[in-house]
């Protein structure tokens, strides 16, 4: 029984909107991918807008709340008023900040990786772990170095590329459902 009411859903889906979907993900992930540095001011304002939304949320409970967590709370709201503004008005500088934090965050990856590769004899295959170390490490320092390039790598490619494979799929997706639409729902 399960499998027929499966079918039935199977019958409802449009594979149209799917592949449509994906056509215009592919569409939007290349005009990313030539435009990294819009795309990835773009992808910090939003989160700006995210930031500011979580600090109206966290002012209102600071008002509603009672005792010491409304200090919390209301410093919370002050910092992310500070933060989302920041990123809305100076998305590159954002964007850059939020770089030097990815890269502090892979870096201590990265040594962590290489001292368990060093100190685990009985891992197998333990070289691999210590080129991923040095790989993230390496990844580190550019983005240490270079955040704002760094940034718009993270924000605009790495999107990018995210829209691009997320269209190919979609479409395959939509194409294939199309294809066993046909074959099971022909009645």
């Amino acid at each position: 029984m399960a499998d027929v009411m499966s079918e039935e859903k199977m019958c409802d889906v449009k594979w149209g909107t799917l592949a449509f979907v994906g056509f215009l993900a592919l569409i939007f992930g290349i005009l990313m991918l030539f435009f990294p540095g819009i795309t990835a001011a773009v992808v910090v304002m939003l989160f700006g807008v995210l930031i500011l939304i979580l600090a109206i949320l966290a002012l209102i409970f600071a008002l509603m709340s009672t005792g010491g967590r409304s200090t919390l709370l209301l410093l919370g709201a002050i910092l992310g008023f500070l933060l989302g503004i920041t990123a809305i008005l100076a998305p590159i500088l954002f964007g850059a900040f939020l770089a030097i934090i990815i890269a502090i965050v892979v870096f201590a990856i990265g040594i962590v990786s290489i001292v368990i590769a060093a100190s685990e004899k009985a891992y197998p295959h333990r070289w691999l772990l210590f080129f991923l170390g040095l790989l993230s490490i390496i990844i580190a320092i550019l983005l240490l170095v270079y955040p704002a390039a760094g940034a718009v790598a993270i924000f605009g490619v790495i999107v990018a590329l995210y829209f691009i494979i997320f269209g190919i799929l979609a479409i395959i997706a939509g194409f294939t459902l199309r294809k066993v639409k046909k074959e099971y729902c022909a009645a």
